[in-house]
């Protein structure tokens, strides 16, 4: 390019990237991994979910693994040498906000939460005084015949088909309260059963997935973290920095490039890794549910899912072989 010899030069990273920097290089004692303390080898056991609106699953491997519906692997994105893949939900944040949002007893106003309280801090709310009030072991026992099937923009891993749509089975007349908050459980359960078949997924293929680091906006809401971590069967880290750890990862890129004071003892420059390690910060680890209730519950569930989607691309096959040929009774 013409620069003279020491001029940094900057690349930008898309928002999940950052995420992932931001977050992975934590220091958390207690996590499984394939190593002892906070070295580099850890980091192919930790997936970064960036959950926002949609969410990016993002995790290094030492070799190049090829996960059908994955994006990558791509060498050299962010520590050289090593090999970086993505899988992704099309919708997270905005699928919740979609189904809580179309339900009569939001769009009425029955279901309006305090000043100051978001819908889903007072959808957590009812459902544990659902729970309360009905004597149930569990909220997920509330939801335990609501079949929520919720790829409503697509698929975008592991099936990797856009044509995907959603499903429901349990469908009842119940427009109340009760009725919308059951349903937000339902879209919370199917998302942490997508992020179970991704992990599973890539773990088949090759990854030795054993911790979720999670950042973004749906870091906020416990109940999904929770579900997340139970229906994964591993612990989900939250970050110190939430909401922003895509701008704490910018930092950390900063830092990177800006040498002088990042210098280590032998004048080289610090290594990412390196700093995302000093610069990462952990707030809470969330742990699987050990109710053995709960996971048979969740473990069920989960081959409903499957099984939902599976039956989605055959009922879709079986119409497709029926009309193919048909021109929709037109006549010359």
């Amino acid at each position: 390019m013409g620069l003279h010899t020491g001029v940094a030069v900057g690349a930008g990273v898309i928002d999940a990237y950052a995420g992932w920097i931001s977050t992975v290089g934590a220091s958390v004692p207690d996590l499984p991994s394939s190593s002892t303390g906070d070295d580099l080898s850890q980091a192919s056991t930790r997936l970064a979910a960036v959950a926002g609106t949609s969410t990016c699953h993002l995790v290094l491997s030492p070799t190049p693994v090829f996960v059908p519906g994955v994006w990558g692997p791509y060498r050299d994105v962010t520590i050289p040498t090593l090999w970086m893949a993505e899988g992704g939900q099309s919708a997270t944040g905005e699928l919740l906000r979609h189904v809580v949002e179309t339900h009569p007893a939001y769009l009425t106003g029955a279901a309006k939460p305090p000043a100051g309280t978001s819908p889903y801090d007072f959808l957590n709310a009812h459902l544990e005084a659902m729970r309360r009030g009905r004597s149930a072991p569990s909220i997920g026992y509330l939801a335990r015949h609501t079949f929520f099937y919720g790829d409503l923009w697509g698929n975008r891993s592991p099936v990797a088909d856009p044509d995907m749509t959603g499903s429901l089975v349990g469908i009842t007349p119940d427009t109340s309260v009760d009725g919308l908050a059951v349903a937000y459980y339902a879209a919370m359960e199917f998302i942490a059963l997508q992020t179970r078949h991704i992990v599973e997924s890539m773990n088949r293929a090759g990854h030795g997935i054993r911790s979720i680091f999670m950042s973004g906006s749906q870091c906020k809401n416990p109940l999904l973290m929770r579900l997340i971590s139970t229906a994964c069967g591993m612990p989900v880290v939250l970050p110190e920095y939430a909401s922003a750890a895509v701008v704490h990862g910018a930092a950390m890129l900063g830092a990177r490039a800006a040498g002088g004071s990042c210098r280590e003892a032998r004048g080289r420059l610090e290594d990412l890794w390196s700093i995302m390690r000093r610069m990462g910060r952990a707030k809470e680890v969330v742990w699987p549910d050990e109710d053995k209730f709960e996971k048979q519950l969740l473990e069920a569930k989960y081959k409903v899912f499957l099984d939902m989607c599976k039956g989605q691309r055959e009922y879709r096959k079986q119409v497709d072989e029926a009309i193919a040929g048909w021109d929709g009774g037109k006549k010359d």
